[in-house]
């Protein structure tokens, strides 16, 4: 019956569709390479259609279902829906394109994935889905735009993140992916927030009037710590002794020890038997506080929304999100450098801290409008905002003055704006420059604002044309009102709409690749060897690991003395990216190091696995080779410890158990 013989492909249906779904969510929030996503979603919605299409002819498509290697076929289309998704996931957000050293990987990538896409579309008969001539002209023009574009932007990524930082990306990861663990085996081995003695925080020799800033309960004093000005904020309650509380304030340390453009965070004591925070001191309070009483040169404007910009894609680096930008949550030094600050992060110490809805009329004034409709914030919200940040301080005043919420609502969700009219105090010749910057962050759709790396570009463009304006070493402020900042004279409500996409054939049902796994981890042995000899000689990479790894271990009877094919095979997947399998092929040499040659292979690929692959167990193997001198290595006891602790940032306990042993701790 067809029933029965479409059966066997329902469960890798609703696995398709799935993948297909989440792909294209994932295209929803995509910030980088959105033309290579869009070439790769408009590909999965003609593979869905055609997947409809396969179910609602079922009868006329029974041959089809009782055709085994049909039922090959589907299964090696999910490994390409799988593969495609694990892409777009990665070169959509500035996490994921670490991945990529260099753009030509992003390229080979997209063929080979664009290719195997088609070829399962072939197999499948799918020829809707298959790419046309026309479609592949239109994928070299999207490939080579976003790769421009990402050429200059990796450049400037690998720049400026060196090995140090990169660690401090790590620990910070890790710190946050363990908030909330209360049984977090590092946990011995934190070296914890700073505690300072209420001792070594000194009364300033000179008072000024400004040393007290806001108001009781929860207001700031100047002190000297260590020489340097630091404010001390008193919080509310007690600051919990939690693994949870100890970690947030640990990632702050942390924060602020990888960008300067970052609040420091000294640590925590007491004042008068009552808890402090204890952070850097900023001269000029908050850049809102500052263009309220002073003008603000238009060339220091714009270095300082450089530096800003600098210090929100650090926070992206590690995944954080302000969530309330305005010049209110800007610090401002001496030397008019700012500090980002009060971000959600921080605010997880302020427990009766205002909510939201208390303070919503001020914060939806610099809202995207999704957000404004009850939508996730997203880092396209956090551009947004920032695009008002930057018009805040262009105009030194704060956006829709005297306007009602209601009416600022209505304005920003039907497209509406703040009116970007330049008085004389920014050079004509940069005005436009300088708008389509700001409008670019405006755009309704979230998908079309520009992304955070290429806002960062045209800031450095912008100040780079300007920095002769710093050559008369003049101060960068001015009294108050003296400049022309919008020709108008506060013009409030002159706001305008911003410019703007058969013979029966009974096919036995094989089980995933995750069900397989399962079944070794339960010890079914018979049960996964099934799964990955079907997966692996279906081309599949990750199964091809597994199933050299069945065949080199010897684990079933019958396919014992087979441990050349098994070591082909896991060379094979290695070859391919599995980091697993990297690993595994390296230690097939670990007998046989003596030879030179297999010294050198097995380095090679335990290297792979450690880097490319970020393989824990891998990492933890090569610092230890490294720490100890062993496999036929040099001893490096430095790059040992660099090795261990990236293991132990992704919870290895051998990683965790070595350092501590050797009295090293996880973080730097």
């Amino acid at each position: 019956m067809t029933g029965e013989a479409i059966g066997p492909y329902l469960p890798l249906i609703t696995v398709a569709t799935g993948l297909i779904s989440e792909i294209i969510d994932i295209y929803e929030t995509a910030e980088y390479n959105r033309k290579i996503c869009d070439v790769l979603v408009e590909r999965m919605i003609l593979a869905n259609n055609a997947i409809n299409t396969l179910q609602s002819r079922k009868q006329k498509n029974e041959s089809k279902f009782r055709n085994e290697e049909y039922y090959r076929a589907f299964n090696r289309f999910i490994y390409v829906l799988k593969e495609i998704k694990e892409f777009v996931s990665d070169i959509s957000n500035i996490q994921g394109i670490k991945k990529y050293a260099k753009a030509y990987k992003i390229k080979n990538k997209f063929d080979k994935l664009t290719n195997d896409y088609d070829n399962a579309m072939k197999d499948l008969n799918f020829t809707m889905a298959v790419a046309s001539e026309e479609q592949r002209r239109i994928d070299d023009a999207a490939l080579k735009e976003d790769l421009n574009e990402m050429t200059k932007y990796m450049s400037k990524y690998f720049e400026e993140i060196d090995s140090k930082l990169d660690t401090i990306y790590d620990e910070i990861k890790h710190m946050k992916s363990h908030i909330d663990d209360e049984n977090d085996k590092t946990d011995k081995i934190l070296q914890g927030v700073s505690k300072i003695d209420s001792k070594q925080l000194l009364q300033p020799i000179r008072g000024k009037p400004d040393d007290k800033r806001g108001k009781e309960p929860k207001y700031i004093i100047k002190k000297i710590y260590q020489g340097q000005e630091v404010a001390c904020k008193f919080t509310e309650d007690e600051i919990e002794p939690s693994q949870k509380t100890q970690r947030l304030l640990e990632i702050l340390m942390k924060l602020s020890v990888g960008c300067k453009r970052i609040l420091k965070f000294y640590g925590i004591s007491s004042i008068e038997k009552r808890n402090v925070m204890i952070f850097e001191w900023a001269d000029r309070g908050t850049l809102k506080e500052l263009y309220e009483v002073k003008d603000i040169k238009w060339h220091y404007k714009v270095r300082i929304a450089l530096e800003i910009c600098r210090g929100l894609i650090f926070l992206q680096h590690v995944d954080i999100l302000h969530h309330d930008l305005r010049c209110e949550n800007i610090l401002m030094t001496e030397s008019l450098e700012p500090k980002i600050y009060n971000f959600e992060l921080a605010r997880s110490f302020d427990w009766k801290t205002t909510t939201m809805d208390q303070t919503i009329g001020d914060i939806l004034r610099w809202m995207a409008p999704e957000k404004l409709n009850n939508k996730p914030y997203t880092t396209q919200c956090e551009i947004f905002s920032f695009g008002m940040l930057l018009w805040e301080l262009t105009f030194e005043k704060v956006p829709y003055q005297g306007w009602e919420i209601e009416r600022i609502v209505d304005h920003v969700t039907k497209s509406g704006r703040e009116k970007i009219t330049f008085g004389s105090s920014i050079p004509e010749n940069y005005q436009n420059e300088y708008k389509n910057i700001i409008n670019d962050t405006w755009k309704q759709n979230p998908h079309e604002r520009i992304p955070f790396m290429k806002l960062l570009d045209l800031l450095e463009e912008l100040y780079t044309s300007i920095s002769y304006m710093f050559e008369d070493n003049s101060l960068g402020l001015l009294p108050d009102k003296t400049l022309d900042l919008d020709g108008s004279k506060d013009c409030i409500d002159d706001l305008e709409l911003p410019d703007e996409e058969i013979s029966p054939v009974i096919i036995k049902p094989v089980i995933t690749l995750e069900e397989g796994i399962r079944a070794f981890e339960n010890k079914e042995h018979e049960k996964a060897w099934e799964c990955f000899e079907f997966h692996a000689e279906n081309k599949n990479t990750t199964a091809k690991y597994w199933k050299g790894r069945y065949l080199w271990d010897g684990l079933l009877n019958d396919i014992k003395g087979r441990e050349e094919e098994g070591k082909k095979l896991l060379k094979e997947a290695a070859d391919e990216g599995n980091s697993d399998a990297q690993l595994r092929y390296a230690f097939t040499f670990k007998q046989f190091l003596d030879k030179e040659e297999n010294q050198k292979i097995f380095m090679e690929y335990i290297k792979k696995a450690a880097n490319e692959g970020n393989n824990p167990t891998a990492q933890f193997n090569l610092g230890d080779i490294y720490y100890k001198g062993k496999c036929n290595t040099p001893k490096d006891e430095v790059e040992g410890i660099k090795w261990l602790r990236k293991a132990a940032l992704q919870d290895n306990i051998k990683a965790i158990n070595l350092l501590k042993k050797l009295g090293v701790g996880v973080y730097d």
